[in-house]
């Protein structure tokens, strides 16, 4: 089966200190520093255009205008896209991929096992932390619901490449084609910011 190689990632994270003149200051300016974030996360949600990737034989899926094309993420992927911006003192990161199996590949592999979309689903999330210095799976009990015409599981996960501390979201779809995994993860501290992209980006999700 495919893996989510994460080994190959390019994350990028540039940590800033501010550092006030006494224990008040300090407090304001964190205060002052959260109030700004929450704006600018606001002003972001309500402004982010999207756009519908269409252009292959299987699947369909919509992501922010924002995000790009990229090709350094996962070589096995079918669909890569990121978006990467230093703004002001921050580089925002997103990420996300599409990697896909059909039912022939599968097959081919002559196993025992026959997956559905619980069992692919619980082992493509082990997987994704085969690349990662330290990793966990946060949804301790996902469950597989209809999500556009096919079973699709979820998965909440948070893990680490040596200082980058980074939070992902899986979700695996059972197609009448294929099983597909979309992926998609940002630096931890950004979740906040991404969360909403995130979840629309895997609930878009659609079987040719």
């Amino acid at each position: 089966m495919k893996l989510v190689k994460l080994t190959a990632l390019a994350m990028l994270s540039l940590g800033f200190f501010a550092c006030g003149s006494s224990e008040a200051d300090k407090a304001q300016d964190e205060l002052t520093d959260a109030l700004n974030e929450l704006n600018e996360e606001l002003n972001t949600s309500s402004s982010t255009s999207w756009k519908t990737i269409n252009d292959n034989s299987y699947f369909s899926i919509d992501i922010p205008d924002h995000m790009k094309v990229e090709t350094t993420l996962n070589a096995e992927a079918s669909l890569q896209y990121a978006y990467v911006e230093q703004v002001g003192t921050k580089v925002k990161e997103h990420y996300m991929i599409v990697l896909m199996e059909t039912h022939e590949e599968i097959d081919s592999y002559e196993l025992e096992t026959e997956f559905d979309a619980a069992s692919y689903g619980a082992l493509s999330a082990e997987n994704l932390g085969t690349g990662l210095d330290e990793y966990t799976i946060m949804t301790e009990n996902p469950e597989v619901k209809e999500v556009n015409g096919m079973d699709c599981v979820r998965y909440e996960m948070e893990g680490a490449m040596g200082d980058v501390q980074v939070y992902y979201e899986l979700g695996v779809f059972e197609g009448e084609h294929a099983f597909y995994q979309v992926l998609t993860w940002t630096i931890l501290d950004q979740k906040p910011e991404f969360k909403a992209d995130m979840d629309k980006i895997i609930t878009s999700f659609k079987e040719k």
